[in-house]
């Protein structure tokens, strides 16, 4: 990766911790078929929302559809997660356009489409309800896609809860997998170093790589249930993902600063 030169722009990956609500949801509850009986869910379409941030999680059986867009790092705050750089500012994701639409033919990461369902954590339990942010403007009083008829679940609703339990299942397996990765010490932090048009350069720090040369000293017992566990895979994937940094050179190029 090219030098940086002394006036580049500089962002840090955001932290992904529990201190703080997840990422795009600002007021996430409980959903409540008393207190949401005539919420209704008002798409358009955009991801508006998506706009302020330049890194989204990722489950690792998106790998092989986020590798074809985005680099695919790992957070350095532990638990790490993966993530998809969309951006080479703190809050510019280069690829949610003026109109708040996400680029024609690019991944949409499922972090996204899930939103504004999640599933939320029960203290003391190992049980998930499902919330969603109040917060969020597709969200309306009234309407035809109500999430409730009759204090029953509606089409609408039942289709965000198979989205956030089939979220949910990849979520587990990938916590796996990135516990293997820190276990074996095959994570190392790493900075992001890259020249743009006009005399102007970026640096992003704040995340971890694979090294690919502690990979290759993994012992065989080792490699063997990486291998086993389909670990191998994602790994590869996430070191061919390198390659997508021109691709944000190329996006902040034509955005402009």
């Amino acid at each position: 990766m090219a030098k940086d030169a002394p006036e580049a722009e500089r962002a840090r990956l955001p932290a992904q911790t529990g201190r703080t609500p997840p990422l795009f949801y600002r007021r996430p509850v409980a959903l409540s078929p008393i207190l949401h009986v005539d919420l209704a869910l008002e798409a358009d379409g955009t991801c508006g929302f998506a706009r302020a941030t330049n890194s989204i999680p990722l489950n690792a059986v998106e790998f092989g559809f986020a590798v074809r867009h985005f680099p695919i790092v790992f957070t350095v705050d532990s638990p790490t997660i993966p993530v998809a750089i969309v951006g080479t500012s703190k809050q510019r994701n280069l690829f949610v356009d003026d109109t708040g639409h996400w680029l024609e033919g690019v991944y949409l990461p499922a972090w996204v489409r899930r939103y504004p369902f999640i599933f939320l954590e029960q203290p003391g339990s190992d049980e998930f309800i499902l919330g969603i942010d109040e917060a969020a403007t597709v969200l309306k009083r009234g309407g035809e896609n109500r999430l409730f008829r009759s204090g029953k679940p509606t089409p609408v609703l039942e289709r965000a809860v198979a989205l956030c339990s089939e979220y949910q299942s990849a979520i587990a397996a990938t916590r796996a997998f990135c516990k293997a990765l820190e276990d074996e010490g095959l994570l190392v932090e790493k900075e992001a170093g890259l020249e743009m048009t006009g005399g102007r350069s970026f640096r992003l720090t704040g995340f971890r790589v694979v090294d690919g040369k502690l990979l290759d000293k993994l012992d065989s017992k080792t490699f063997l249930r990486f291998r086993r566990r389909g670990w191998l895979v994602p790994i590869y994937l996430h070191l061919a993902s390198v390659a997508n940094w021109a691709i944000l050179v190329d996006l902040a190029a034509k955005r402009g600063p």
